[in-house]
């Protein structure tokens, strides 16, 4: 079973909701990061959900949502897989949320997806056509439960019966993503094949593989990731020493960055995040 279940409760301009979140059950730590769950009777919003560096399981128990993109707009209603994404999605709620999730990390992802997993980075798909009928027969144990401590017990042993058998990510890829995690993507990625013994084709290829984004992307996607976090935390920011500590060559570098991940500068986001930080919100005209 999950971890102990935290909540937390939200008020801002669209009204009032509720978080809750838990930890794995440890024998599928580093495949889930956490489960978590919104609830909240809203006015009509809409926010742009920013990179987190993970891919997410989304099962809808309440209104249906709409994901707007260059494309057109689409609706989602019961369940859907969310890849791992380089830029912010747009998503509108018109008559509030409900939505429970699994976040996994990318490789953990894997575990449960193979090589498909590749093929979807920036992409939403239903999350049937991934993970079969099971994910229908989910919804409705989600929303027959009655607590998030039941919700994310159920989602939890769904995960556990979809893990492949004998699929795993590489060594070089698991090690590969590690550093680059652990360094915040400020590394010279040219140095990683040399110190894992293998060539740079071999790498790239097979990072691309099994996590759908070359090793330089994905180190771009884990310092936005980062500078992120460091701004969630800040109160007041030397603009100059965080783009310095991120890896950027300077405050210009750091901007465009980040305008290019989250459609908005970094004072923006300030200016518009969501209580939790993970959004921007915008208003629906």
């Amino acid at each position: 079973m999950p971890g102990p279940v935290h909540t937390l409760e939200y008020e801002a301009a669209p009204g009032r909701w509720r978080f809750s979140s838990a930890a794995p059950h440890p024998p599928l730590l580093g495949i889930v990061q956490e489960y978590w769950e919104v609830e909240g009777h809203l006015s009509p919003f809409r926010e742009r959900v920013l990179p987190n560096g993970y891919t997410e399981v989304m099962v809808n128990l309440g209104p249906r949502h709409q994901l707007l993109t260059s494309a057109g707009t689409s609706v989602w209603e019961r369940a859907w897989f969310s890849g791992l994404h380089e830029r912010a999605i747009f998503i509108e709620s018109l008559q509030g949320t409900h939505l429970v999730s699994a976040r996994l990390h990318p490789l953990g992802a894997f575990r449960l997806l193979g090589p498909a997993i590749a093929q979807l980075v920036n992409s939403v798909v239903d999350l049937e056509t991934v993970l079969g009928p099971p994910a229908r027969e989910l919804r409705t144990l989600l929303i027959d439960s009655d607590s998030p401590e039941q919700r994310f017990g159920h989602l939890e042993r769904f995960l556990e019966q979809r893990i492949l058998p004998g699929v795993v990510p590489s060594e070089m890829v698991c090690e590969a993503a590690r550093r680059i995690e652990e360094a915040h993507g400020n590394l010279r990625i040219t140095s990683i094949p040399a110190d894992l013994g293998v060539s740079r084709k071999q790498l790239w290829l097979r990072f691309t593989r099994e996590l759908g984004l070359s090793p330089k992307a994905y180190a771009g996607l884990q310092r936005f990731v980062w500078t992120l976090a460091r701004l969630r935390e800040s109160t007041g920011v030397d603009w100059s020493q965080l783009a310095a500590a991120a890896g950027y060559s300077d405050q210009a570098h750091l901007v465009r960055d980040f305008r290019r991940a989250a459609f908005a500068s970094p004072t923006e986001f300030l200016r518009a995040r969501t209580p939790d930080s993970t959004a921007l919100l915008d208003e629906v005209g």
